[in-house]
């Protein structure tokens, strides 16, 4: 597993707990299928590779570039 591959991964895991903790950034009624969708992507598509478009909305999450 790439280095990239692990930093989306703990992007995603992390992401996912900041909506579960009720990330203010976020409207409460969308936390929850927020957080389902990321989890969904967190395990890949087939191949095992994760849409960047999840990472892209991880990080905005995060507020990480």
């Amino acid at each position: 597993m790439s280095e990239d591959h692990i930093s989306t991964a703990a992007s995603l895991e992390q992401a996912i707990e900041s909506l579960r903790q009720g990330n203010p950034l976020v409207d409460a009624s969308l936390r929850g299928p927020l957080a389902e969708l990321l989890q969904d992507a967190a395990e890949g598509d087939s191949e095992g590779v994760i849409n960047p478009y999840a990472d892209a909305v991880a990080r905005a999450l995060l507020r990480r570039p």
